[in-house]
């Protein structure tokens, strides 16, 4: 490689690192600004403020406002997936993939309170655009929980159940906890927050786990 095709490629990496770095500082500028205007009502703008940014910059990475709403949830989610994924690879007891999973919703939820209002309210305000594309996200997050339960029931730790229906009824119990969370007196947030995680699981892993009396059954 001479000095100058050196020079072209280091340019270029540093090009590609840097519109990464915008475009995280976009997203991370359009989470405060959604959360505390409402996505309706802020404006291109007024992210672009936020950010530290001029606003054709955040065209060059986003084709419009929904789609930028819609690039936060998708790397949201994604890291969410691949925490499953992560706890379906350790093949530690259901017990405990459950209560890791959530401490580990809760811990994002309280390190980026501005992004569980978000997410809270959007998946209430959603229109038919964003919802197209909202809904398979989540449906795959609930699509891994029912995998984790056919896994349980497989293995014996599970009693015989609808896992479809029980990985809804999860998320949505998990999503009002965070709500709850979220809305509550700042003098009780933090024990909400951090009695959750056990509690629930607890809920859970007591209204699901078989017992003997489900052995019989059979």
């Amino acid at each position: 490689m001479n000095e100058r095709s050196f020079i072209m490629k280091t340019n270029k990496a540093v090009s590609v690192q840097e519109a990464s770095e915008t475009k995280h500082r976009i997203r991370e500028a359009a989470i405060r600004v959604f959360s505390r205007e409402g996505f309706d009502r802020a404006s291109v703008k007024s992210v672009a403020q936020e950010a530290g940014v001029a606003v054709g910059s955040i065209y060059n990475h986003f084709r419009d406002k929904d789609d930028l709403l819609i690039s936060i949830f998708e790397e949201e989610f994604g890291k969410r997936l691949d925490f499953v994924e992560e706890m379906k690879r350790a093949k530690l007891p259901i017990r405990d993939q459950v209560e890791r999973l959530l401490e580990d919703h809760f811990a994002r939820a309280h390190r980026q309170k501005a992004l569980a209002e978000l997410l809270l309210y959007e998946r209430f305000h959603q229109g038919g655009k964003l919802r197209e594309r909202i809904i398979p996200l989540q449906s795959g997050i609930v699509e891994q929980i029912a995998e984790i339960l056919r896994a349980g029931i497989s293995e014996g730790w599970i009693r015989s159940c609808h896992p479809q229906v029980v990985a809804r009824a999860l998320f949505d119990l998990v999503q009002t906890m965070t709500a709850c969370w979220v809305l509550s007196d700042p003098s009780q947030a933090e024990e909400i927050f951090e009695a959750a995680p056990k509690e629930l699981a607890d809920l859970m892993w007591n209204g699901l786990r078989r017992t003997d009396e489900d052995t019989d059954k059979d």
